[in-house]
Formats: C-alpha cells, structure tokens, sequence
C-alpha cells in the first residue's frame, strides 16, 4: 500500500502532534477522514489529513488518531 503523503515528512512532530489535538476524541468521534489546517512554521500553511485506528492489544483496545497526508493549505 503506497499511499501519497504529500508533505508529511517535511512537517515537524511537534505541529503534527498540536492538529492532532484540534480533533475530537477518538473514541467518541465518526469513523470517518478528518482535516485540520495548522501553521507549522517554516513548512507554512499545512492541511493535515487525519482518521481514527483502533489498537487491540492485550485485554483492552483504544481508538487513536493517525495522521496519514499532509499539503500545503492556501
């Protein structure tokens, strides 16, 4: 599976990481692509492409945000 990422690997964690908090919780939230435009600092305006996953391991799963695709928003 190569999917486009776009941008992603130009855009520092740290911005990733604070649109990630800008969505709902995961758990809580549609299954469904989410989007966030973020201000990552020098990669710019940045749309960040985000969808949910769930994690099964050991007795309890949780859902988890993933970011997957990154542009540059104007």
């Amino acid at each position: 599976m190569d999917e486009d990422n776009g941008i992603l690997a130009q855009v520092p964690g740290q911005f990733v990481a604070d649109g990630i908090a800008m969505l709902p919780d995961p758990e809580a939230a549609e299954d469904r692509p989410y989007e966030v435009v973020i201000d990552a600092d020098y990669a710019g305006t940045v749309r960040l492409f985000a969808r949910r996953q769930y994690n099964n391991r050991h007795k309890r799963g949780n859902w988890y945000w993933v970011v997957y695709r990154a542009e540059p928003a104007e």
